[in-house]
């Protein structure tokens, strides 16, 4: 698990050490340097990404359409308070300077509150929207009667909701503690970390099915729905008719409003029906390759950041030697590099699948650069 010194404890521990041989990791200037502008660049386009995708949910009257504009928006949320209070905490303590840790206990506990809450609310936001994705590709009748967009905000609310308390625990285990005393038997400031406040043992098993149920069970049950969408897609694709076949007075899969039904000849009928069904499984393919780019971005980005907590799970502490600390060093920056990449290039696939969101996103980009152009003297 981290701490303020990725460094997981090993056999260099003793106190007969100094304090940088106990704590100290040697991280090389150019990878300082090469990570600040890693976080720097993920932290400016998620930021900024993230927000101006708010802005076109909330304020947008196009863009996502229906429920998805609510998935769109708890996945933004959730990619911006992670990037404002985990990106700037790690940057000064864990890729600079890791000890003492300077944002106390709270702000220990709250620095890993908040990315267990994240992850879990991510993950279970993507899943949600498969749900409701599959349900209205397979059962669209029942998914009329049961899907609506104040249904959406309240599985949305109760995700939040189930998020805070899985990562409560962690605000538990985690907190601020001094590794080594002075003299006199006082705490030695300069040791001040943030890490792991249980028995390795503990926090083994914590990890292992922390990992399972923020990772592997939500996008196994995702991939599973994803699946079983797809091979309805094309069954329906398979049913709808073309333009060029004859002209049928019988609905397919889209049932025709009254007005429509009295007012429409019966050739019309058959021709609105087809235009309808091709409209509906538009915005279905369209939502499924939103969802299923999501999907790959973060099993991507996250499968190495619970590969590299696996590693410090499964590898004692005597098996831990230089060469591998030192891996384990920069892989652990390497994989959090990843897990931030994935909220920042959220709102990039937005705008690549979705053209009317990409050109709201655009529009309102333009508005502020165009204020901000006004504001200058």
């Amino acid at each position: 698990m981290e701490s303020s010194s990725p460094r997981p404890p090993g056999p260099f521990s003793g106190p007969a050490l100094s304090l940088e041989a106990r704590l100290g990791v040697d991280t090389r200037l150019w990878a300082k340097v090469l990570f600040t502008s890693l976080y720097a660049l993920i932290f400016a386009l998620g930021t900024a990404g993230n927000a101006l995708s708010v802005h076109v949910v909330l304020k947008g009257r196009a863009g996502p359409p229906g429920r998805l504009r609510y998935h769109v928006l708890s996945l933004a949320l959730s990619g911006l308070l992670l990037l404002l209070v985990s990106v700037p905490m790690e940057l000064y303590n864990f890729v600079w300077f890791h000890y003492p840790w300077v944002f106390g206990d709270l702000g220990c506990r709250a620095y890993y509150f908040v990315r267990e809450l994240c992850a879990y609310t991510t993950v279970l936001s993507v899943a949600g929207l498969s749900a409701e994705r599959c349900l209205a590709v397979c059962q669209p009748l029942r998914a009329r009667r049961l899907l609506s967009p104040r249904r959406t905000r309240r599985l949305l609310s109760l995700i939040w909701a189930v998020s805070l308390g899985l990562a409560l625990p962690m605000a538990i285990i985690m907190g601020q503690k001094y590794e080594l005393e002075t003299a006199g038997g006082e705490p030695e400031p300069a040791s001040r970390v943030c890490t792991v406040l249980v028995s390795r043992a503990t926090l083994q098993v914590f990890i292992q099915v922390n990992v399972l149920v923020s990772f592997v069970l939500p996008l196994a049950l995702t991939a599973f729905l994803n699946g079983v969408t797809v091979s309805h897609l094309v069954a329906l694709c398979s049913q709808v008719p073309s333009t060029s076949a004859p002209a049928s007075p019988t609905p397919s899969h889209m049932e025709l409003t009254s007005e429509e039904r009295t007012t429409l000849p019966p050739g019309g009928r058959a021709s609105l029906v087809r235009h309808k069904d091709s409209g509906r499984l538009r915005r279905l393919q369209h939502s499924v390759q939103v969802l299923r780019a999501i999907v790959g971005v973060y099993v991507v980005c996250w499968m190495p950041y619970h590969v590299r907590r696996l590693m410090y799970c499964y590898i004692s502490d005597d098996r831990w030697t230089g060469a591998l600390y030192n891996f384990y060093h920069y892989f652990y920056l390497v994989t959090n590099t990843l897990f931030y990449v994935s909220s920042a290039v959220t709102p990039v696939l937005y705008n690549v699948v979705s053209s009317s969101f990409r050109k709201l996103f655009l529009k309102a980009l333009g508005s502020l650069c165009r204020e901000h152009h006004r504001m200058e003297p």
